[in-house]
């Protein structure tokens, strides 16, 4: 339990003034202890495959590997992911590679 990152749902703004969402993972460990000045822990962005798929919070050890070692995880929902209605879902019509690419780097 001391070492199990437990995920919450966050949303932020992407291209066009949309909004895209994402599972936040921050870093569990009880013997790390952030020593650099910075704004937050070093964070890894990871998004599901698809296109039309969703990401979910089920235990993935690959996460959990990361998190125990001081790593935030972003797992990101981008445009086209199921799950968000069916607006969310038609954002990558015509646009594979732009939508999902730039709600990740946008994560």
């Amino acid at each position: 339990e001391r070492l199990i990152s437990v995920p919450r749902q966050v949303e932020f703004p992407t291209t066009g003034g949309r909004t895209a969402f994402g599972y936040y993972y921050p870093p569990k460990n009880h013997r790390y202890v952030c020593t650099t000045d910075t704004n937050g822990p070093p964070l890894l962005v990871k998004a599901h495959g698809g296109p039309t798929a969703c990401t979910g919070t089920s235990f993935n050890p690959n996460i959990q590997f990361w998190t125990s070692r001081g790593f935030a995880i972003l797992d990101v929902d981008y445009g086209g992911s199921t799950g968000y209605g069916r607006e969310y879902r038609r954002r990558l019509r015509g646009s594979w590679g732009i939508v999902d690419i730039d709600d990740v780097c946008n994560g």
